[in-house]
């Protein structure tokens, strides 16, 4: 039986400043940085996860949900 291993490389981004650049980022395109996973708008975002592979995806996540992941 042969598999095939599907990989995808991620980063995940806690530097306060960065964090602060792309909210910024965000506020000037209209759009507030939320955690994605929640969607608690009143929770901070402590890190980014990115995803360069398809269009550079970017998902913020609040502590208690980063936490949660495996």
């Amino acid at each position: 039986m042969e598999t095939e291993l599907n990989l995808v490389r991620v980063e995940l981004i806690d530097d306060p400043a960065t964090i602060a650049e792309v909210g910024f980022e965000a506020r000037c395109e209209g759009d507030d940085l939320i955690c994605q996973r929640c969607g608690d708008a009143n929770r901070a975002i402590v890190a980014i996860l990115v995803v360069p592979a398809g269009g550079h995806a970017r998902w913020a996540l609040c502590a208690d949900c980063l936490l949660e992941m495996p």
